[in-house]
C-alpha cells in the first residue's frame, strides 16, 4: 500500500513511510519514491553525477538516490544493514531541495518559522544554530515550518515559503541544553548522530508569504542582539546559504542571482548575531521576536 505525503507543497507517493512527512490529501502524486535493489556505478561519495537517464547521488554510508530529469521519480537504494527510515533521512532534505530546485525553486539551506503572523527563515552557515533556533521557537509556541532546507516560491515581487516536515535535527548538546539530557530525544534512525525533535503540535502546514529573512552571523562576546544588514551583504548571504550542494552543477546560473537579487530587494533582511555561550539561547529568541513586534525590518533596496 503506498503512502501520500505532502512535502515542500508537492504530494510525494513513496513505497514506505516517511518520518515527520504529513500526510497529503491528494492522491495525485507529483513525486513517486520507490525502492530498487539496482545499484549505480560507483561514484565519489557525497556528490550529484548526471547519468544518462538520472541523476544519482551517493552517500558515504553507501545509499544512493537516482531522480529522473523531470524530477518525478526517485530510486532509493540502501545497503542491507540500513532501515528505509535510515534511507528515508536523506529524503527529507537533500533530495527535495534538488527536487525543488529542478523545479525551478530557490531552495536556501536555511530554516523558517512564523513569529505571529509573520513567516521569517533563517539563514546561515553548517552549525550557525538554524535549527536550534526553529526548535526554541517551537518550545514557546511558534509554529516551525521547514528546517535544514527551506523552498521558495518565486512569485515575481513576492516569495512563499512552502512546508517540509515536523523533524527538527539537533546536536547532542542543544537537545541537552532545550530539553535537559541528549537521551530526552530519540536518535535519527537509530544512528549516532543527530536528535529528532518531532514539532508537529506546533507545525505550520501550507505555503506563506516571506516575510523577512534574518542571517545568523558568527558569534561574538556581545549580548545577543538583532541589527540591520544592508542589500549586499544581505545577497552575498543568501548565495552562500544557496542550496547549490543539490545540484549536479554548483554553479549559480543567471536565474538563480536574478531570483535572489529579487529576494533581497522585496524582503527585508535583518543580521542576528548571536553570543558564544549557547546558554544565551533565551536571549537571543527574546531578540528575534522582539525585532519582528517592533516592524524594524526594513526593505534593503
Amino acid at each position: 500500500m503506498p503512502f501520500y505525503h505532502s512535502l515542500y507543497g508537492l504530494t510525494v507517493e513513496s513505497e514506505f513511510p516517511l518520518p515527520g512527512a504529513i500526510e497529503a490529501s491528494s492522491r495525485a502524486a507529483d513525486v513517486v519514491v520507490r525502492s530498487t535493489r539496482k545499484r549505480h556505478r560507483a561514484t565519489p561519495p557525497v556528490t550529484t553525477v548526471l547519468t544518462l537517464d538520472d541523476f544519482v547521488f551517493t552517500f558515504r554510508d553507501g545509499v544512493q538516490v537516482a531522480i529522473d530529469r523531470d524530477a518525478t521519480l526517485i530510486e532509493v537504494y540502501w545497503p542491507p544493514q540500513f532501515s528505509d527510515e535510515h534511507a528515508a533521512t536523506y529524503l527529507m532534505n537533500v533530495i527535495m531541495a534538488f527536487v525543488m530546485r529542478a523545479r525551478g525553486h530557490e531552495t536556501l539551506h536555511a530554516s523558517a518559522a512564523i513569529i505571529d503572523d509573520a513567516a521569517v527563515a533563517f539563514v546561515g552557515t553548517s552549525g550557525a544554530g538554524k535549527s536550534t533556533i526553529a526548535a526554541a521557537l517551537a518550545l514557546r509556541g511558534f509554529q516551525v515550518i521547514s528546517e535544514d532546507v527551506v523552498a521558495i516560491i518565486d512569485r515575481g515581487a513576492r516569495f512563499d515559503v512552502v512546508s517540509a516536515h515536523t523533524h527538527v535535527r539537533l546536536w547532542p548538546d542543544v537537545a541537552t541544553l532545550l530539553f535537559g539530557a541528549a537521551g530526552a530525544l530519540p536518535l535519527i534512525a537509530n544512528e549516532e548522530w543527530k536528535r529528532s525533535f518531532d514539532v508537529r503540535e506546533h507545525f505550520a502546514h501550507g505555503t506563506f508569504e516571506l516575510s523577512a529573512i534574518y542571517s545568523i552571523d558568527d558569534r561574538s562576546s556581545d549580548e545577543p542582539h538583532v541589527e540591520s544588514l544592508e542589500g549586499a551583504e544581505a545577497l552575498l548571504d543568501l548565495i552562500a546559504a544557496s542550496y547549490k550542494s543539490a545540484a549536479p552543477d554548483t554553479r549559480m546560473s543567471p536565474q538563480e542571482f536574478d531570483r535572489l537579487g529579487r529576494i533581497v530587494r522585496n524582503v527585508p533582511a535583518r543580521l542576528v548575531v548571536p553570543n558564544f555561550d549557547l546558554a544565551t539561547l533565551p536571549a537571543m529568541i527574546d531578540a528575534i521576536v522582539a525585532d519582528v513586534r517592533a516592524g524594524t525590518m526594513t526593505r534593503t533596496r
